[in-house]
């Protein structure tokens, strides 16, 4: 067999992008409905993926951990190390200083725009994922004690962290950042 017919994919790209979809919807239903843990469900969903992809049995545990590898290699020492700090301004309690004042100063009426600034604040040290872990907790609190909706406070912390997540990532730093 010649070199190209190797490379050459056993499917075309109208079946694949109906395997990925219904990997997606079946990794959904075991998480949601069957409540299998995320991590488990996620290399199951992998492995039934990469058999019906066509992939040769010989190479699907190679494939997964190349996938699995790439993906642990370069994201997740960023978002542990940037959920480690969150937690740490967290339960120094600084997130709910910083969040108190900003009400404060801007009054009740514009306690949306106060969170979004706090998160924009926050959203320069640490990550996405991380800020809304740290934050969530500050806009329940906010949203139960000045009554409203929940999205009302936050939607402009969740965009104020893409912000910092799309833009200010670009800044160069002492530390590695993801790539947007």
């Amino acid at each position: 067999m010649p070199p190209q017919a190797a490379a050459v994919p056993a499917l075309s790209a109208g079946p694949l992008l109906l395997i990925a979809a219904a990997a997606i919807v079946a990794l959904l239903v075991l998480i949601m409905r069957f409540r299998m843990h995320a991590f488990l469900a996620l290399i199951l969903v992998s492995l039934i993926t990469a058999f019906a992809a066509g992939i040769a049995p010989e190479n699907v545990v190679k494939v997964l951990i190349k996938g699995f590898g790439e993906t642990l290699g370069t994201v997740a020492l960023l978002v542990g190390l940037g959920a480690m700090l969150g937690r740490l301004v967290e339960v120094s309690g600084g997130a709910q200083s910083l969040a108190d004042d900003l009400i404060k100063l801007f009054g009740e009426k514009r306690a949306p725009l106060a969170l979004g600034i706090a998160s924009l604040i926050f959203g320069f040290p640490i990550f996405f994922d991380a800020g809304l872990v740290v934050m969530l907790p500050i806009i329940f609190s906010v949203a139960k004690r000045l009554g409203g909706g929940l999205l009302r406070y936050g939607i402009p912390a969740a965009g104020a962290f893409r912000s910092c997540t799309s833009s200010c990532r670009r800044i160069p730093a002492p530390w590695p950042r993801p790539s947007c």
